[in-house]
C-alpha cells in the first residue's frame, strides 16, 4: 500500500473553515487496522476562539442510533434475547391495540410509517409517557409502505433496550460496548468538567448563550440527556475505535463486540423496493447520499450537529467527519461539502491501494 497524504481532503476543509461554511472540523480515516489520517481545523468555540482538537468532544446528535442503540440491538439478537421479526408489542403491550403489525425490523430500517418526530419537550410529555404516547398514533402509514426517518422508531428502540437488559440505555451501553473497547470519552451527559474539551452547538436566544456540554437537541434534553434518537457524546479517537471494531466484523482487540453475522446483517438492505435504501439502522448508498458518488458501495449515518461516519465495504475503511456546523445556525447546509470531502478521501484512498 503506498502511503497516503490526503493533501487536497486537507485543502479543501481549510477552505470550507476559512468560508466559515463551519466553524470547525476533526475528520479521520481509519481502516480496519489504524487509522491513515486525522486532522482537525477551526474553532470548537467560534466566539470564545477555542480551537478544534483531537480529542475534542462531540454531540453526535443521530449518530446515537448506530453508535449505541443499533450495536446493543444486535448484542441482544446475538444472545438470543430478541429476533427482527419480533412485533414491537411482545416488549410494550401498549401497542397490541392499534400497532400489533410493527417489528423491531420495521423499526430499524425506518419503514414502520410513523412520522419523523413529535415534539414531546413542547406538550411537557416526560420521558416515562413517550410510550404510551406514540402507541396512541392513529394517522400514519402502514409498516413497510414507505420509509419515513423517524425519530420515534429510535426512541422505542432504547426502550425495548432497556426493558430486556433492565437498566437504562446509558449504563448498558457504557458497560457492555464502550468500556470493553476502550471508549473513554463517549457517554451520555459529558462530565460538568469536561465542558471546554466539548464543541459548542447553536446559540440559544432564550439563554443568551450557546448550547454547550449538553445536548442540542430538545426532546433529549427535556429527557435528561438519554434517549434512544440522540443524546451520545464522543470523540474522533474513539469513534475510530468503534469503526475498527464494524471494519472487522465486530472485533476489537481479540475481544468479540457483535457477531461478523450481525454487523453483515445490519448492512444488508431492507427497503429495496421502497423510496430509500435503508439496513438495520444504516443509511445505504441511494442518489443523492451524502457519501458522494465514489462511495457507493457502503453504509453510513449523520448526526444533526454536524457528525457522519461512512463505511466502505469495497477498500474497508471509514471517514468519520465531525463538525459544530449548528453552531452558525442550524439552516447551515453543509451536505455538498461532505459529498466533497468523502469524493477526496475515496480517490485518496484508491489511489493508495
Amino acid at each position: 500500500m503506498v502511503l497516503a497524504n490526503f493533501e487536497k481532503v486537507t485543502q479543501f476543509i481549510e477552505k470550507m473553515v476559512m468560508e466559515e461554511h463551519v466553524p470547525g472540523v476533526v475528520i479521520g480515516v481509519t481502516t480496519a487496522e489504524k487509522t491513515l489520517y486525522k486532522q482537525a481545523f477551526g474553532y470548537a468555540h467560534y466566539t470564545e476562539k477555542i480551537k478544534m482538537a483531537d480529542e475534542t468532544i462531540f454531540d453526535l446528535a443521530s449518530l446515537t442510533k448506530v453508535i449505541a442503540v443499533l450495536p446493543s440491538i444486535l448484542q441482544l439478537l446475538d444472545e438470543g434475547e430478541l429476533e427482527l421479526d419480533d412485533p414491537i408489542a411482545y416488549y410494550l403491550p401498549q401497542f397490541k391495540k392499534n400497532h400489533q403489525d410493527i417489528t423491531l425490523k420495521h423499526l430499524l430500517a425506518h419503514s414502520s410509517g410513523f412520522q419523523p418526530e413529535i415534539k414531546f419537550y413542547l406538550n411537557n410529555i416526560s420521558d416515562h409517557d413517550t410510550i404510551d404516547t406514540i402507541a396512541q398514533i392513529q394517522e400514519k402509514k402502514r409498516p413497510g409502505e414507505e420509509v419515513i426517518y423517524s425519530d420515534l422508531n429510535f426512541i422505542l428502540l432504547g426502550k425495548i433496550i432497556e426493558k430486556i437488559v433492565g437498566m437504562s440505555l446509558a449504563a448498558y451501553t457504557k458497560k457492555f460496548i464502550f468500556d470493553p473497547l476502550g471508549m473513554k470519552n463517549t457517554y451520555f451527559n459529558p462530565p460538568s468538567n469536561q465542558k471546554h474539551r466539548t464543541a459548542a452547538t447553536e446559540l440559544i436566544e432564550s439563554l443568551n448563550d450557546y448550547r454547550w456540554g449538553e445536548v442540542h437537541d430538545e426532546n433529549t434534553l427535556h429527557f435528561g440527556g438519554v434517549s434512544g434518537h440522540a443524546g451520545l457524546f464522543s470523540t474522533l479517537e474513539d469513534l475510530a475505535i468503534f469503526s475498527r471494531m464494524i471494519l472487522n466484523g465486530g472485533v476489537m482487540n481479540q475481544k468479540r463486540i457483535i457477531s461478523p453475522q450481525s454487523i453483515a446483517l445490519s448492512t444488508n438492505t431492507y427497503t429495496k423496493q421502497l423510496n430509500l435504501n435503508r439496513g438495520l439502522g444504516w443509511e445505504l448508498y441511494d442518489s443523492p447520499s451524502f457519501s458522494g458518488q465514489f462511495l457507493q458501495d457502503g453504509f453510513g449515518h449523520t448526526g444533526f450537529t454536524g457528525t457522519s461516519i461512512w463505511f466502505s465495504k469495497k477498500n474497508n475503511f471509514s471517514t468519520i467527519l465531525l463538525t459544530n456546523r449548528v453552531h452558525f445556525g442550524r439552516e447551515r447546509n453543509i451536505s455538498r461539502m461532505r459529498r466533497i470531502i468523502h469524493n477526496l478521501v475515496a480517490i485518496e484512498m484508491s489511489d493508495a491501494y
